[in-house]
């Protein structure tokens, strides 16, 4: 989007403002839910819930400001996402155009949907690859072979496009069969089961990251959902994660930090430290010390 935010802790407030634009992403990000289940008139009962409140729109007015800013400049060729929509919306093709309330709901979604599926599954992915030294170094001698020069390469991106999804429900015993569903019912699928099935996957318990070249289940992997209804942010999530893991696993041996208190644990004892989470807009890492050691990538 364009924004740069620092790692480091910054409140000085914008004029106009009563929350940093990253504290109110951050509020945003983490208490989604309370603002979906809780009546506006309710959000002044409790600290928690007025922050929820300023949040919210805090966040609106900086994407206001965002696209009134970037509308009023001088027209520059710029490649990110935001410049993508605004151009988008300003092109001439004669097709009708978005208000800015609608400009605002994208950028929400890809702002906040976006930034945090990729965050929590690269935080993740990190963690798995320090676990697994072994698999770090199959991926980093792979990315090392494609990046040879340091650059990557316009062939190395993936590229898939959306496929159209039938749904086929089966018993037990593989036969198809029909299931009624009665008007109003709730529906939850379990993915996590489904990513789990040794009917699908080989081990499905162990790290396994080779397991996803050549023919897999791809029916039996939900983490976009599927069908007409799946995640519209696939594309963007798969490059941009696959961009950010390339160039830091090509830089960097990520490692689990040595702790003191940690020394006599048992590798089954690291990863449920390690991987530990809690519900939130997407599973959300608990704490994940890990050190990113400076290779020499010419050594290999």
């Amino acid at each position: 989007f364009g924004r740069e935010i620092s790692w480091k802790d910054d409140d000085t407030l914008p004029a106009g403002h009563r929350m940093t634009f990253k504290n109110s992403l951050h509020i945003v990000t983490s208490d989604i839910f309370l603002k979906l289940i809780i009546p506006d008139l309710a959000l002044g009962l409790t600290k928690r819930f007025r922050d929820v409140k300023v949040a919210f729109d805090e966040l609106e007015q900086y994407m206001s400001e965002m696209i009134e800013a970037r509308q009023g400049c001088e027209k520059v060729e710029r490649n990110d996402l935001f410049s993508s929509l605004l151009d988008a919306n300003d092109s001439d093709s004669g097709e009708a155009k978005l208000t800015v309330s609608e400009l605002i709901g994208n950028i929400f979604i890809f702002l906040v949907a976006g930034h945090e599926t990729t965050a929590h599954t690269l935080c993740f992915t990190f963690a798995m690859l320090a676990l697994y030294a072994d698999e770090q170094e199959i991926l980093y001698k792979h990315i090392h072979g494609v990046l040879a020069s340091g650059k990557t390469p316009v062939t190395g991106i993936p590229k898939e496009s959306a496929e159209d999804t039938t749904l086929t429900t089966t018993d037990a015993q593989g036969n198809k069969t029909v299931v009624v569903v009665p008007k109003g019912a709730d529906i939850t699928i379990d993915v996590p089961g489904l990513h789990y099935n040794p009917r699908y996957w080989d081990e499905p318990e162990a790290f396994k990251p080779s397991r996803f070249l050549g023919e897999w289940p791809r029916d039996a992997f939900l983490p976009f959902s599927a069908g007409a209804r799946a995640c519209l942010g696939r594309k963007f999530f798969e490059t941009e994660g696959i961009a950010i893991l390339t160039m830091l696993v090509y830089r960097y041996k990520i490692e689990v930090k040595e702790e003191p208190q940690f020394a006599n644990e048992t590798l089954e004892q690291r990863k449920a430290r390690i991987l530990d989470c809690r519900p939130g807009l997407t599973l959300t890492p608990v704490r994940v010390p890990l050190v990113f050691k400076l290779r020499d990538t010419q050594a290999i």
